[in-house]
């Protein structure tokens, strides 16, 4: 596309005289979606994406260091760019749209509106322009990789390259296809990289509700490399599987297995306790972890939540109640905390009267 060529160029002298100045604000677009489509379709301009979630720390030093930055504003100001929380309306389902589910999601799409390629992940600014300045000239992008491939199709450090590609956009058939190529070829594992690619394609399989399909992914990381640093990691994901498929008891004991070393370690417990009560499920033994975390992190109020929502689950209202306030009462200037005091109380009004 010419259009584009020149484009380029123009930003490539955009850096020149950018490079003289510290800070610069990027022109974020808040228009509709589909707007932002047809703006980047009569512009003749690719389209930057940040997806994010409020809670999101690598997210929040993206605004903090690396937009302000003269030559990543530059580079985003270039395109028609826009920042979508990923888990809130109206965004959300053009984060389902694209399979967004880990932050920050990186997403460049061309002036037709399909993907080129995606990041995630925190870049710092250098490395930003790079990544993202490399996609609008087609280096290092699927479509890229995936013609190399056809030059060398047993290469392996491509086929990893690609079949990560594949992993991280959710596209789990394309995934399974490379990646499984890629593991073959090297049953061995002298690269070192076949537990972390066993677990991309797990969750490329969980992104796109291929449940049956991700469950081997985790069971065979587990069972033949259970010295990855991936192995906590792909029993919590195992059990969120199990569960999936129905098979409830056999994801309470999976989870727990993700605690092996980590059996006083605060935030695993609260994670073990939050995984059951958001479930309804081994609530026997969510009680005494989230207890136990309380203590040891010396009463947290993330964690007093934790315990709280344990004790809702369990219809235990009253202290439901009484451990929201304690939270609520740790941290007074968090919202969430006071509303979910708030819940508990409705909860037990409405058991009250379901029970006349």
């Amino acid at each position: 596309m010419p259009a584009l060529k020149s484009g380029l160029l123009a930003f490539s002298a955009a850096l020149v005289l950018a490079a003289g100045s510290v800070q610069a604000d990027v022109k974020w677009n808040d228009e509709p979606f589909d707007q932002v489509l047809a703006r980047a379709k009569q512009e003749n301009k690719y389209v930057f994406i940040d997806f994010y979630a409020t809670w999101c720390g690598p997210c929040k030093r993206l605004d903090e260091k690396v937009y302000p930055d003269a030559t990543v504003s530059g580079l985003l100001n270039s395109m028609v760019s826009v920042k979508y929380d990923a888990e809130k309306e109206p965004w959300l389902p053009i984060a389902k749209k694209y399979k967004v589910n880990k932050y920050p999601t990186l997403l460049v799409l061309d002036p037709n509106g399909q993907e080129v390629d995606r990041h995630i992940g925190y870049l710092d600014p250098e490395p930003f322009v790079a990544t993202i300045e490399g996609y609008r000239n087609g280096i290092a992008t699927t479509a890229a990789l995936t013609a190399q491939i056809k030059e060398t199709p047993d290469d392996l450090d491509l086929l990893y390259k690609l079949g990560m590609k594949h992993a991280d956009a959710g596209r789990s058939v394309d995934a399974a296809t490379v990646l499984g190529k890629a593991m073959e070829l090297d049953p061995k594992d002298t690269k070192g990289r076949n537990a972390e690619m066993l677990y991309a394609l797990g969750e490329a399989n969980y992104t796109d509700n291929r449940f049956a399909e991700a469950k081997p992914c985790y069971e065979k990381l587990v069972t033949e490399y259970p010295n990855s640093d991936l192995k906590s990691a792909s029993y919590k994901r195992l059990a969120t599987t199990q569960y999936k498929l129905g098979e409830k008891f056999a994801a309470v004991d999976t989870y727990w297995k993700s605690l092996e070393g980590k059996e006083e370690d605060p935030s695993a417990l609260n994670g073990f306790a939050w995984f059951c009560a958001q479930r309804k499920i081994g609530l026997d033994r969510a009680l005494p972890a989230a207890d136990k975390a309380a203590k040891l992190s010396n009463r947290d109020p993330g964690i007093l939540d934790t315990l709280a929502e344990v004790y809702l689950a369990m219809g235990d209202y009253g202290n439901a109640i009484k451990i929201g306030e304690e939270a609520a009462a740790r941290d007074p200037n968090d919202s969430y905390l006071k509303d979910q005091v708030e819940k508990y109380k409705k909860a037990k009004v409405e058991a009250e009267q379901a029970r006349r």
